[in-house]
Order: structure tokens, then sequence, then C-alpha cells
């Protein structure tokens, strides 16, 4: 394993456990962007529909879009705990 390889996979690590800073993991990042944008649509949408305004859409849009982040991102926490843990093995 190579310098950088090892550089690599101490701060994908660090990343998954403690979370502080962005994660390289492609398919992690993936995920997570596909959840944060169907949940943003689909609370903007239920906004719209609920309360017929472009405001209440724009409203549900900004929960949607919160929510769902801090949500995956701690979904995405705890399985880079998991899997540094099962490295560690």
């Amino acid at each position: 394993m190579s310098e950088n390889e090892k550089n690599q996979s101490g701060y994908e690590t660090f990343a998954q456990t403690v979370g502080v800073v962005p994660s390289l993991n492609v398919r992690d990042n993936l995920y997570q962007g596909i959840f944060v944008a169907v949940c943003t649509l689909l609370l903007a949408l239920g906004g719209l529909l609920m309360f017929r305004s472009i405001e209440a859409a724009l409203v549900g849009a900004l929960i949607g879009l919160i929510g769902s982040g801090l949500l995956s991102g701690l979904v995405l926490m705890v399985l880079g705990i998991v899997r540094a843990a099962k490295r560690g093995k």
C-alpha cells in the first residue's frame, strides 16, 4: 500500500467516524444526494399542494433540505462507525 493510499484510508476512516470533514466515498455521497433531493422535492410539493402557495412550497423545500441532510448525515455517520469497527477486527 502506497503512502497516498494510507493517507486516503486514514482520512476516510476519520471522515466516516467523526463526520466533521467531507467524505470521499462516492457511493455514500450519491445515495445522500439522491435522498436529499427526493425529500426536498416531496416536501416542496407537499407544501404547494396543501397550502396552494409558492411560499409554502419554499418553506417545505427548506425543511426537506435541512431535515434530510441532517438525517442522512447521521445515518452515514453511524454506518461509517460500523464500517470502521468491522475493519478494526
